[in-house]
Formats: C-alpha cells, structure tokens, sequence
C-alpha cells in the first residue's frame, strides 16, 4: 500500500485560571507530604489522603460556590493531571472524598492542621511574634443527630445576628505577620468565647518554651478574673478591658490630658492589678471613633426626645385626683429619660362639679390635676457621656516598656483585624462554605479543618507574592491598572481567568499547549519563580 496513514488527532481542553498557583503553593508548604506522614496511605490506594486534601483546597480555592460534595464534577473540567503530576482524573469521586473527611476527623484535625501551618510558617519564614485570637459562627442547614457523644451544630449566640439558623464554631489563632492561620479547631456552636479562650490558652501553656518572645492578643472575652490569674505566669497577653468594670468605668472617665500615640490617636497609661494580676492599661482615644460615637449619641438623644415628647403629651392629658399622685406619676416617667430632664413643671387644677343639679353653696369642692413640663437636654450627663466616647482600654501584662512601648501595644492589638479579615474570607459568598451540606458531624469537623487549610494557602501565596514584588522592587497593575506592592491574592487569581491547557492527542502521545499567558500573566509567574512557571509552562 503507498504513501502512510495520516495520524489520528483529537483535541480537549482544561482549565488551569488561578488553579496552577493554588496547587504550587500547596507543594511549597509541603501539605502533601505533611499529611501521608501523619496520615500513611495504604498500597493499593490510587490518591493519597494529602492528595486528596491538597484537591479539596484547589476545588476550594476554585471560588466557584460548589460544595465539596461536587468534587468529582469540579475537576472534571480542571488540569488534574498538572495539579498531581500524575494520570488520576478517574480515581476522584465523592466516596475518595468522604472517606477522607473521615480519616482526618479520626487521625485529629487539629493536630493536623497543627503541623501543617507549623511547617508552612517554617517555610516561608513567618513571625509568630503576635498571634491573634478569635472565633467566628457558621451557618449550617439540615437535621443534625448526635455522633459518639459529638454535640458540634446547635443554636447558640450567632456573630452574625441569625439565632434562628444552627451553626458550629471555628476558632483561629493567626500570625499577624500576614494573617496566616498557626491553629484552627470546630467547636460547638453554642461554645462561650471566654471559655474557650481560657481552655485553648492552657493548653498552649504547655507548648510555650521558656524565654520565647510571643503575645497571645484577642478581643475582651478573654479578659476574665479566671483567665488571666491562669495564663499570666507562663505567656504575655494583650487584650481589650470590658468597659463594665467598675475600675474600666473610672479610667475611661480620666480628665487629665493624653500624650498622641501615633496619628488620629492620643492615650494615658496606668498600672493596675486586677485579679491580683500587675497590668499596664492603655486608655486610648481615638478621634475617628470619637466623630463616630458622638453621631450615634445625637441620634440617640433626637430619638429620646421625639418619643419623650409624645409621651408627656399623653401624660398632659392625664387628670390625677390629687397633686401628690400627679408630682409622683411625672417623677416617675422622668427617672427612665437618660438624656433630658423634666423643666417648666406645673401641676394645674379646676373644679370638677360632683352629682347632678346645681350644687348647693355650702358642698364640697372636688379638684382635677393635670400636668404641664417641658424638656430640656441634661447638659452635664451629656458632657459626661461624651467624654468617653472614642476611648477603650488596652490591657497587657508586659511590664516592660522597652519590649512593648505604648505605641507598639496599640498598634498590635489593632492587628486583631488580621483574625477577622480570616473570617471574613472563610464566610465570602463565593467560597464553597456560604452553606456547609454535610449532615455528618465528623465530617463537618473535617470540613471546617479543610476551610482552615485554604485560607493557609490564600494567606501564605498572598504574603509570598507581596514580599517578591518587594525585594525585587517591582509591581503589578491592580484593579484601576495603576501599579502595587500589596496586590491582593483575590484580584491575582482573577486576573488568571481564562488560562486553559490545550490537549493534542496523538498515536504518540498527548501534547499540551497553555494558551491565554499575556503579558501580565507571564509577569506575575516571573516574579513567583520557577516552580510557578514551570506549572504554567507547555508540556
């Protein structure tokens, strides 16, 4: 027969988008082989356990409002095979993913997550001088049944004003050098901050070594009597002191003058020894949540007198049957008014006839009493509560100003926002936990550990990017095209929108070509570095 056949050829095509950067990331932390150490995959197993996990962080990074439960579907479209370095699209389905959720949750979340964030942080050089603590309400749907004596999804009090929904608890310490998450638990939804705190704090007393230079920082639930005489000795704190405390009440209500901490912001210091605990406090003002504060006090005091008002006008059209009830009924309304106090007070009387006809000369009279008052604003109650708006306490028991001056206590218990920008990541819309499907609670508990790992890879991907445009003194246009050093790693995985691998298959083999790498695209891998690069390059 002459001539040759020609060569049968087909074509496919994957997304890769942001996905490639997610994946390298994942390797530079070492999750993969952090997990299969913890975790030993048996022989015959096609995915590891870090595999598996490593594919629920890429599936949610994907940012795409699929739950985990769609995994099989999610990467059906995506470049797996770049992801794993290995031919495994066919063996992910919704029973691996299940099966692992389990494993972690009898292997210990915690743990886990535990030495994952410890080698990343390792890695990638991450000071763990202040860390940050806090807990967050999720939202969870569907009829929930106790497993093994695990009482996780229940009512409680909800950070995001919804009592009618159940929910469970996360808890995150993070590193304030860059928001990345050191320790993460799920705990029960009705769970109470100040235990909590104490109970997470003591167990962390004990992994504390001697001499080593940390604050533990979080907001005022763990200023407790009990927790700080527990904690005191072995670790530093710092901390918000609840404003209901007698000995808070008197600080803040300090008339003396404040020495400027740093633009926007003036403060006092004072030494106390609440719960036989020696502290410095740190009264602070702050004008921007004093212009703040002093707003919502005007509106406060406007709506008092409109409805003061209306009631006196009511109560005006009262008769009493004497001047004693009438003084001591106004008296009594007047005690509830926390802005105004009663003026112009006159108590009016006029005869009432009594029986029918016309009264003979010599009968009783009888007399009706009405009130009049005005109001008026209770200058001096006003003047006080003003003075303490914009103020709050920072509390903390490094004596030490020349390891903590009174600036730097400030400007780290503001770094509190590292946690709470955590949360707000964890709760974004188009992350795949807006709504948690699983109705097994172990599984949730895995589930919230796997949530945990992706804001890890987000925070340590967005801090590595930042301090490679640093050194080399470089920048990348953001979202108005004008150039950054601090891009965030939500507007970078948007800018990889759109990169697809295309797959040419042949008799002798599948070649791939990466299509849709621009300029700034290229750029951006460039500044990452090889191993980026090489994820992104042509096979």
């Amino acid at each position: 027969m002459g001539g040759c056949m020609k060569e049968k050829e087909s074509y496919s095509s994957k997304n890769l988008d942001h996905l490639g950067i997610v994946s390298k990331i994942c390797d530079e932390i070492g999750i993969v082989k952090t997990i299969d150490k913890l975790i030993p995959p048996d022989s015959q197993m096609k995915l590891s356990y870090g595999e598996c996990v490593k594919l629920m962080v890429i599936n949610g990074l994907g940012f795409t409002s699929r739950p985990l439960y769609l995994e099989a579907q999610f990467f059906s479209t995506r470049a797996v095979n770049r992801f794993l370095e290995k031919d495994c699209e066919n063996f992910i389905n919704d029973d691996r993913l299940r099966r692992t959720l389990d494993k972690l949750f009898h292997s210990g979340c915690d743990s886990i997550f535990a030495s994952v964030a410890s080698e990343a942080a390792l890695r990638f050089g991450v000071s763990q001088k202040f860390r940050h603590l806090d807990s967050t309400s999720m939202e969870v749907h569907g009829a929930y049944e106790d497993e093994k004596g695990i009482q996780l999804i229940t009512f409680g009090y909800s950070k995001d004003h919804r009592p009618d929904l159940k929910q469970f608890m996360i808890y995150l310490m993070s590193s304030q050098d860059g928001d990345v998450p050191l320790l993460a638990k799920t705990v029960a939804g009705n769970s109470s901050d100040k235990t909590l705190f104490r109970e997470r704090l003591k167990e962390l007393q004990k992994q504390i070594r001697e001499g080593e230079d940390a604050y533990f920082i979080a907001d005022s639930a763990l200023y407790t009597q009990k927790t700080i005489t527990t904690i005191s000795e072995s670790m530093k704190w710092i901390t918000r002191v609840p404003e209901t405390l007698s000995e808070a009440k008197k600080v803040i209500q300090y008339t003396g003058s404040l020495e400027e901490l740093e633009t926007g912001y003036a403060g006092k210091e004072f030494i106390s020894e609440y719960g036989g605990v020696q502290q410095r406090w740190l009264l602070v003002y702050s004008e921007q949540a004093y212009l703040r504060e002093s707003k919502t006090l005007e509106k406060q005091i406007q709506k008092e007198k409109d409805q003061a008002t209306r009631e006196l006008t009511r109560l005006s059209h009262t008769e009493f049957d004497c001047e004693i009830d009438a003084r001591e009924t106004l008296f009594r309304w007047g005690k509830k008014l926390k802005y105004h106090v009663l003026d112009e007070i006159t108590i009016m009387s006029r005869k009432v006839k009594q029986g029918k006809g016309r009264p003979r000369a010599d009968a009783s009279v009888a007399h009706r009493y009405r009130i009049i008052a005005a109001l008026k604003k209770d200058t001096f109650k006003i003047e006080t509560i003003l003075r303490t708006k914009g103020r709050f306490i920072v509390a903390t028991n490094e004596l030490d100003t020349t390891c903590l001056k009174a600036t730097e206590l400030l400007m780290n218990y503001k770094g509190q926002q590292s946690v709470e920008r955590g949360f707000r990541f964890l709760k974004e819309p188009a992350f795949m936990t807006s709504s948690v499907f699983l109705k097994s609670q172990e599984r949730i508990v895995a589930l919230g550990m796997v949530m945990c790992l992706c804001l890890l890879v987000y925070t340590i991907a967005q801090r590595y990017l930042r301090k490679r445009l640093e050194m080399a003194r470089d920048t990348i246009p953001n979202q108005l095209g004008k150039p950054t050093r601090t891009p965030t790693m939500r507007w970078v995985f948007q800018l990889f929108e759109g990169v697809h691998v295309l797959i040419r298959r042949t008799q002798s083999g599948p070649e791939e070509m990466v299509l849709n790498l621009n300029a700034v695209r290229t750029h951006i891998l460039h500044i990452l570095g090889p191993p980026f690069q090489k994820m992104y390059s042509n096979g």
